[in-house]
């Protein structure tokens, strides 16, 4: 009796351990999206069919390339990670591109996909290289669900009007060009950037908001019309703006940059303000700005590493606050009201450390002397006012006695 009963006992417990361990068994069998050889490996994309495997995995681990592919879609619903990359190119029949649930990639790069007319990112926030290049009917690029993470952003030669959902806060490099129709560019949120940034020949009517913009790796700006940095306190190389169309450029906060300051053939710039400035690690160059009447918007500039390079029709050149420049100096101006006085005595108190050193008024054509290897003193002439240092005089003065004794 006992020993039937004991054995009763046996058997459910085997029962209930088998249905256990049954569960168990079907619990891993069940899809995990991360760890099943489905959602895995590099995989090569010639048509719908390739892709629609992958629509079962949450999480892809793997890059997708779409080369030369013929079909007018592609869609690859359902993935909402990408531990890879996306890479389409040379794909000049596919016109609609689309991944609608995809939160997080590495990285996305688009390349020369001529018929390219729509894509579908909707939801994607955290990507760290996003490339586009060479998209001649790619008319829009949107991150709707607001692109908040991103390391790397090079946009290039495109017919996009709109560039939005640009949310992130630091980018380590950051590239639009050759995007003639794109008029507005808002990355107002942005506060760093890490190395570089270039915006350039894209419309002449852009503006760009870059309001919230501290630090800066060095920067390029180009072929704009209005542009917000007045923020931007820290530069760590090279800045310039060049060929820009707007009247008014404040850099309000700029105390230091490491590198040279250039702001060249800006036609329409009458009022430069860089109250702040006190030293520059490279060169400082400001040439043809042909409305900009007086070069008097570096206050509290102290130090310069490089040369200091000042062209164009401006009437009067104040740094009131100057006591070093590592280099030589270049003056030319078309004005024939300017004065080499003030110029003249910083060669003369010792500030000029450079052996270059030229300051002409009333010039037809002045020449920029920063070719990278200090300033090219250049021809005088009989329209121009040319400074000697007090110990070319003082020669000049003894022949002139001599002569006449």
């Amino acid at each position: 009796m006992h020993i039937n009963h004991l054995a009763c006992l046996l058997g459910s417990v085997i029962v209930i351990a088998g249905t256990t361990s049954i569960h168990q068994v079907a619990g891993q069998q069940s899809p995990d999206n991360s760890s099943s050889s489905a959602c895995s490996g590099d995989v090569k994309v010639k048509s719908q069919g390739d892709l629609d495997p992958l629509k079962q995995c949450k999480k892809y681990s793997g890059s997708i390339t779409i080369e030369q592919a013929s079909v007018p879609d592609l869609k690859l619903p359902g993935v909402m990670e990408i531990d890879g990359d996306i890479r389409v190119r040379d794909s000049n029949g596919l016109s609609r591109l689309s991944f609608p649930h995809l939160q997080s990639i590495k990285g996305i790069y688009l390349d020369n996909n001529r018929e390219l007319n729509s894509l579908d990112l909707n939801a994607l926030t955290s990507v760290q290289t996003f490339q586009v290049a060479v998209h001649p009917a790619l008319s829009e690029i949107s991150f709707p669900a607001e692109l908040s993470q991103l390391s790397k952003m090079a946009i290039s030669d495109t017919t996009i009007t709109r560039l939005d959902g640009l949310k992130m806060e630091k980018v380590g490099e950051l590239l639009i060009d050759n995007n003639i129709y794109l008029r507005t560019l808002d990355i107002g949120n942005l506060t760093e950037v890490s190395q570089s940034m270039s915006i350039s020949a894209n419309s002449p009517d852009l503006t760009l908001d870059l309001s919230h913009l501290h630090s800066l790796g060095q920067g390029s700006f180009r072929n704009l019309a209005e542009i917000s940095i007045g923020e931007l306190d820290k530069v760590d190389g090279d800045l310039s703006f060049i060929s820009n169309k707007f009247s008014s450029l404040k850099l309000s906060k700029m105390t230091d940059v490491s590198g040279t300051l250039t702001l060249a053939d800006n036609k329409n710039l009458e009022k430069l303000s860089v109250p702040e400035l006190k030293h520059l690690g490279g060169a400082l160059s400001v040439g043809n700005n042909t409305r900009l009447s007086h070069v008097d918007a570096f206050p509290k500039l102290e130090q310069v590493d490089g040369t200091i390079d000042l062209t164009g029709s401006f009437d009067e050149v104040k740094l009131p606050h100057l006591q070093d420049v590592r280099g030589g100096l270049n003056v030319q101006t078309t004005s024939d009201k300017f004065s080499c006085d003030d110029v003249g005595n910083l060669k003369q108190g010792g500030v000029i450390k450079g052996d270059s050193f030229t300051c002409k008024a009333r010039v037809a054509n002045p020449k920029s002397g920063l070719n990278g290897d200090g300033l090219d003193t250049g021809d005088s002439s009989n329209n121009s006012q040319q400074l000697f240092s007090d110990s070319y005089l003082a020669l000049a003065l003894i022949a002139v006695a001599i002569t006449f004794t």
